[in-house]
Parts: C-alpha cells; structure tokens; sequence
C-alpha cells in the first residue's frame, strides 16, 4: 500500500490528556473494578503471562486492569499528557515494576510499532479513528497482534449532524468541568 499517511498535529486534536488528569483526580476503586471487570470478562482465567498492548492509553485505567489479571503491559498514546496520567497510575498501584512500560508514540509511526514486537493482546478502544489516517493505524493495530492472540477494537461512527452535536456537547463539558 502506497498512501501518504497524515497525522492530525497534537495542537488539531481534542485535548484527551486534560480530560484524563480530571478523570484519574477523581477516579475510584469502583471504577478500577469495573475496568477490571470488564477484561475478566473477556478473559475469565486472567491474563497471567499474557502480554498487553494498549494502544492510546489514555488515563491508563485499561493498562492497570491488565495489570492487576497478571499481564505485562506496553501502554502507550500519542498525547504527552495522556502518557503522564498512565504514568501517574503506574506510580501509585505499581510503581516498581517493570512489565508495565509507558511511553509517548503514534500508531501510524510503522517503524515505532514493529519495534514493540507481538502481543497476545492489542486493546484499542476509541483511538484510532483520531489519528488522521484511520486505516493505516489499523494495519498497524493488527500488525501487533500475535498469532493466536486477539484484538480489540472500538471506532465511532460518524452519524453526522448528530456526532457534531455530541462534539458541541463534549467540548462545553470540558470547558465547564
């Protein structure tokens, strides 16, 4: 395949990075369980020895739910602010291990993400349709995934006038909050 890959610039994309540090100032046990939960869900037998990618971490909250059902864990996102909160929760639940590895990449770097290798699990959830070029970050989502392994993958669907109305909506949450 032979396309130019555009990425939306950080200064074009919504800021998620803030939304997350608001999200984790209040976040609650609740809430970390019900993450939890809902991969246990997926895997009832836990993740012990399993490797995890998270690609667009955003606050992290689905890396610390791999975490806690034993995975190792790559967390990663293209907001420098979104990497700090993952950081932030890697620091208080654990903050000396090193099978949960965070950084700052994009999905849409080919070379950057054949350098993390295969992982049983790639979790994607509402990430890869802000990127600019939604097809070339799934190619390299699925490129991740080991043989036997499994993805799993969120993107919105554009509905038009009304995800215009919920962008009006989310903007002025975030305005207020």
């Amino acid at each position: 395949m032979n396309r130019e890959i555009r990425e939306v610039p950080l200064e074009e994309r919504f800021d998620f990075g803030s939304n997350w540090s608001k999200f984790l100032s209040k976040i609650s046990e609740e809430q970390i369980v019900e993450a939890t939960g809902s991969l246990l869900a997926r895997f009832p037998e836990g993740l012990s020895g399993s490797n995890f990618l998270d690609i667009g971490c955003g606050s992290g909250l689905f890396s610390l739910a791999a975490k806690k059902l034993g995975a190792s864990v790559v967390s990663f996102d293209f907001d420098p602010k979104s990497v700090g909160c993952a950081r932030q929760l890697k620091q208080r639940f654990y903050p000396e291990d090193d099978s949960w590895q965070i950084c700052q990449a994009s999905v849409l770097d080919a070379t950057a993400m054949d350098g993390l290798g295969k992982f049983d699990v790639v979790y994607c959830w509402g990430v890869l349709h802000h990127t600019g070029d939604m097809w070339s970050a799934m190619e390299n989502a699925v490129a991740r995934v080991a043989s036997g392994g499994k993805l799993f993958l969120a993107i919105y669907n554009d509905q038009g006038g009304y995800s215009e109305l919920w962008r009006v909506v989310k903007k002025n949450i975030c305005e207020i909050a």
